[in-house]
């Protein structure tokens, strides 16, 4: 990583494992769902179920091959935190 993308690193995070997010833009726009993990080199997040995409694994002595189904990861710009009280975004 660069230094200029070191610098546009967030620094204190407010998105934790577990928290209840809507996502506020892309292709799963309006839906929410549940932090997963938190990538903070990257500024990106994961959420459960959404932003799915197909990967395309090759088969190895270990494992099996073919099309799987995964969550790739949002920028944690494009979440925003849901309220565990009210139920609204904060």
């Amino acid at each position: 990583m660069g230094w200029k993308a070191a610098e546009k690193l967030i620094r204190h995070w407010k998105i934790l494992r577990g928290d209840n997010v809507m996502i506020i833009r892309g292709k799963d726009k309006g839906e929410t769902g549940n932090i997963k993990r938190v990538i903070c080199s990257q500024n990106r997040v994961i959420v459960e179920g959404k932003d799915l995409v197909k990967k395309h694994i090759k088969q190895g002595p270990g494992h099996e091959g073919g099309i799987f189904t995964v969550e790739a990861p949002l920028h944690a710009s494009n979440v925003q935190v849901i309220d565990p009280v009210i139920g609204y975004l904060l």
